[in-house]
């Protein structure tokens, strides 16, 4: 007897339609609808009701709408029930949006089935077999029989599916990164999703010390189109000839084969899940060895560049086994390559391969490089590097200039979002009082609340962006009128640096505000640098110095975290 079916589609060499998922033993009803991209008047919304049987790689097809459907060529009758097989066609019309059957894993095939009728579907002529030992036109009475009687053996043979399947997961957990039984193959394809994280786990994917990483889109595979994106799960194409024998190679030379991939289109919902994952088995299928895929669908720890992917594979997804990231690599087409970087090429839409195996330390090529022996072209890093920052003995200490005073006084904070203002305040300012427009709401209450703090004797922060002698003028005039000394204290982070910040926040502190780069950039645009002549009795600039709850914190905040 064939595996059980694992899943069962309608696929269809027309770009226009749709992938469809046949459930197990769960009548679904197909016909003119979005799902499908039908739009055909004469087809019925509820067209043909389908049935698959993942037992029996079979599935049963009643014609439900007026017109008729096609089975391999052949008309159907009303509410007379078909059973076809895999690689049998589905006419949802007679002759017009055509599709294929497809278990997976297939059924083994048999030796003595017989045939008597061809017709081609598609532009490569290939043919259909009808497979005569099951009839076309059953009985309804014998239909209801056999589904009575299937549906006995399916509830058996489910629950010790379901067993097995309970047994298989318990092992993976129980060796998930203690490193039990860190050869085992897994003999099945399996997904793992959440909000943030997709893993495609192909059948016999074995861990391995050594890693051969890929990116997917422009690096194994391009569009079929010449379009930027695919339009759909059918729109791709391998790179390069040379790509299946190259991975081929590397997996018989002991390597796992790694792809990790930035999907934020599913994230929002603007590619379907369904069709990304046809896409991703279809993938590893052509390139023809085990693969493991990671797949980020949002911007967090496992977007690119940052290391989460990566991080989830050593410590979850590799058996326990540490891996020699001497012998391992990454390769990427987000390079960082300026423009015409070969003859009439556009320079890489980003940096983020590149910044990737520089955050986890693997050597890192470019496809030209890896598959085609292309010598390495000059790239372009961020101007922004945060390991050289920390590095930086004039940064050790905010300024040189004193902080703080004993007489009464005003501070006025000057510097974009994320530079770093309030937390030089908490950790230099803490006795002044602090004045922060995200907290009150509006300039208008920051000054009452300036002058409450300022009658009773108090010296405070503005700590606000400030960028402009508009919005500083508001806190000087206040300062005159009660005849108090106002400094300046310019942040001297940069945009780049600011965003950095930002981005680390973002992923060490879920409930911080979010901040985009539109609003930095904003600032920038609307930024005049503060002078003297404005009110202040001094301008003191003052470094960003950063300060860490752990050590993996700043392990991250030395990498490169910003899609460059």
């Amino acid at each position: 007897m064939s595996e059980r079916a694992k899943s069962c589609y309608l696929r269809s060499n027309s770009d226009s339609l749709t992938t469809i998922y046949l459930p197990d033993s769960t009548p679904i009803f197909i016909g003119r609808s979005p799902e499908t991209n039908i739009t055909d008047t004469k087809c019925s919304r509820q067209q043909v009701r389908l049935c698959a049987d993942y037992l029996k790689h079979t599935v049963s097809v009643q014609q439900v709408g007026i017109r008729a459907c096609g089975i391999n060529g052949f008309k159907t009758q009303k509410d007379i029930r078909s059973i076809v097989k895999h690689n049998d066609y589905l006419e949802i019309l007679y002759g017009k949006h055509i599709y294929q059957i497809e278990f997976n894993p297939p059924p083994k095939e048999k030796n003595n089935q017989k045939f008597v009728r061809k017709r081609s579907y598609d532009s490569e002529d290939e043919s259909l077999s009808i497979d005569t030992t099951n009839s076309f036109k059953i009985r309804k009475i014998e239909d209801e029989c056999n589904a009575i009687i299937q549906e006995t053996i399916n509830t058996n043979d489910y629950s010790k599916n379901e067993q097995d399947n309970e047994e298989l997961n318990s092992t993976a957990s129980t060796s998930k990164g203690n490193g039990i039984d860190n050869n085992k193959t897994k003999a099945i394809d399996c997904w793992e999703e959440n909000k943030k994280l997709l893993i495609y786990t192909s059948s016999n994917v074995q861990n391995r010390t050594k890693i051969a990483a890929y990116d997917m889109d422009g690096t194994l595979i391009k569009t079929k189109s010449g379009l930027v994106f695919p339009k759909n799960c059918n729109d791709w194409q391998l790179l390069f000839p040379e790509v299946p024998k190259k991975l081929k190679q590397l997996y018989e030379n002991g390597y796992k084969v790694v792809i990790f991939t930035n999907q934020g289109a599913l994230g929002i919902d603007k590619v379907k899940l369904l069709d990304f994952k046809i896409k991703t088995e279809r993938v590893v299928q052509k390139l023809g060895i085990p693969i493991q895929v990671f797949v980020s669908i949002g911007k967090d720890i496992y977007r690119k560049p940052a290391p989460g992917m990566w991080n989830e594979l050593v410590n979850y997804k590799n058996g326990g086994l540490n891996i020699d990231k001497s012998n391992s690599f990454y390769v990427g087409d987000a390079a960082g390559r300026r423009k015409n970087w070969a003859p009439g090429k556009k320079k890489d839409h980003s940096k983020v391969d590149r910044l990737m195996a520089i955050n986890i330390g693997l050597l890192f090529q470019t496809p030209e490089e890896h598959f085609l022996g292309h010598k390495i072209v000059p790239y372009v890093l961020p101007t922004f590097d945060p390991k050289a920052l920390l590095k930086d003995d004039n940064i050790c200490h905010p300024t040189d200039a004193k902080i703080t005073s004993k007489k009464q006084e005003i501070i006025v904070l000057i510097g974009c979002p994320a530079s770093g203002k309030s937390h030089f305040v908490k950790l230099y300012l803490n006795e002044y009082d602090h004045i922060n427009r995200d907290t009150l709401g509006s300039w208008q209450k920051c000054i009452s609340a300036m002058e409450q703090s300022l009658i009773q004797g108090k010296s405070v922060v503005i700590d606000n962006t400030n960028p402009d002698p508009a919005s500083r003028e508001r806190y000087i005039v206040v300062a005159k009128k009660y005849n108090i000394p106002v400094r300046c204290f310019l942040m001297t982070t940069s945009t780049e640096h600011a965003k950095h910040n930002n981005k680390f926040r973002e992923l060490v502190d879920s409930s911080h505000a979010k901040i985009t780069d539109i609003i930095i950039n904003s600032y920038m645009k609307n930024y005049i640098p503060p002078t003297l002549e404005e009110g202040f009795t001094e301008l003191v600039k003052i470094n960003f110095v950063p300060r860490f709850f752990s050590e993996k914190d700043k392990e991250l905040y030395e990498m490169y975290l910003l899609e460059n």
